[in-house]
């Protein structure tokens, strides 16, 4: 009894020393970004998920937390800018991509490019909401934002707002309850509109002039200042200056390592996140401008072919239309058809419900002179047995009369 005790205490400390392990504190002294690593510690801690990929999860201490929420929008040169109010946001909201996993939540993917802001958009005549783009979405020059892995942001991770409130410095405040997103969501359609000038990316998004129309508002652009210095654009965060301070750092700065002990925890835990389809971030530059240049030479080479493709799908459409025209007109005469018969039926179907209704009031009338002939005629029969009650009454006095005077002669 007692070996099969201590086997037990054996097998029960094993299991959890062995879980213990699973998580544990490594240590990265080449970690490729150590800029990063530095100045987003304070704010959240680095885990290695699959594959190697080290992803940083912020410490969330307000609930229903998401990427792209405490901030403003502001139009720059560069296109739509997001002004984020929190501390790390110079970083996470202009470099990388969001991901929200099963189990870690929210975690940011870091990457080398820098942008105004790393948003899809969505858009109709009512309301504007963006969501950040995922990791599976690459940008390349020439190309604009395309997909390693078919990806659907859910509508509860997305922000709406009417476009009065979409510049407000304070639009956190009027965001669309999450019970109404769903019905919103079903109704836009996306924009996603990335470009690239003076060697940096650019984002367009939703036009301009369609929000300037859509608000009413008249939205001033504003140029943009790159300062190297985070710290410095940190004093001008959230203030309506003419120009927008933000920080850009090189590829250079990035790599560089400020520490020489990086503490990255190392979870048992699988991540939801498909490593094998994120590009960013790892991908080396040559490859992607490679890429670049293998789609520009498909296109130039395949230039005489689409065009030949261009005028079959214009003859086609024009036969499909001619069918759709005919098949329409065919579709109306039916309907006119279909509304003459409606129309005689309903016209039938009165005339015998006024016929019906006239030999109903026919029967009435019928039955009701009936009813007076039979009172005429009781009427009648009680007068003439009263005249005659009364005749014979008279004929009775008369012989009574005639009776009385006979006896008197006597």
């Amino acid at each position: 009894m007692k070996k099969l005790i201590i086997m037990t205490a054996i097998l029960i400390t094993g299991f959890f020393t062995t879980v213990k392990s699973e998580t544990r504190i490594i240590n990265h002294s080449g970690f490729e970004f150590g800029f990063f690593y530095s100045n987003l510690a304070p704010y959240g801690s680095w885990i290695e998920v699959d594959a190697g990929l080290v992803v940083w999860r912020p410490t969330i201490i307000r609930k229903g937390w998401s990427p792209y929420r405490h901030g403003r929008w502001i139009w720059t040169v560069d296109g739509w800018y997001w002004d984020s109010y929190e501390p790390f946001g110079h970083i996470v909201f202009h470099y990388g991509r969001w991901y929200y996993d099963d189990y870690y939540g929210w975690i940011w993917i870091p990457d080398y490019d820098w942008a105004p802001a790393w948003v899809e958009w969505r858009y109709d005549n009512d309301y504007i909401g963006w969501a950040p783009l995922p990791p599976y979405a690459v940008f390349s020059i020439g190309i604009g934002i395309h997909y390693t892995h078919s990806y659907y942001v859910p509508y509860h991770h997305w922000h709406y707002v009417t476009y009065n409130r979409f510049c407000d410095p304070y639009v956190y405040n009027y965001y669309v309850a999450p019970k109404y997103k769903y019905r919103i969501h079903n109704r836009t359609k996306v924009r996603n509109n990335y470009g690239y000038r003076n060697g940096y990316v650019v984002n367009n998004g939703v036009d301009i002039d369609h929000i300037r129309k859509q608000s009413g508002q008249n939205i001033k652009q504003r140029d943009i200042i790159r300062v190297k210095d985070y710290k410095e654009a940190e004093k001008y965060r959230g203030k309506n200056d003419d120009v927008v301070r933000t920080f850009v750092a090189s590829r250079d700065e990035i790599t560089r390592s400020r520490t020489s002990d990086i503490k990255i925890k190392k979870e048992n835990k699988r991540s939801t996140l498909d490593v094998s389809k994120v590009r960013i971030g790892r991908d080396n530059i040559n490859e992607r401008n490679l890429d670049v240049n293998k789609e520009r030479s498909a296109v130039k080479n395949n230039d005489s072919k689409k065009n030949d493709v261009i005028i079959k799908d214009r003859n086609n459409n024009s036969d499909v239309q001619k069918k759709d025209v005919n098949i329409q007109r065919n579709n109306d005469v039916n309907r006119k058809t279909e509304v003459k018969k409606e129309s005689t039926n309903d016209n039938r179907t009165k005339v015998q419900q006024q016929k019906k209704e006239v030999q109903r009031k026919e029967v009435n009338i019928q039955k009701n002179n009936d009813v007076n002939r039979k009172t005429e005629v009781r009427t009648e029969e009680k007068r003439n047995n009263s005249q005659n009650k009364t005749k014979s009454e008279d004929s009775k006095v008369e012989r009574n009369s005639s009776d009385n005077n006979k006896k008197r002669s006597r």
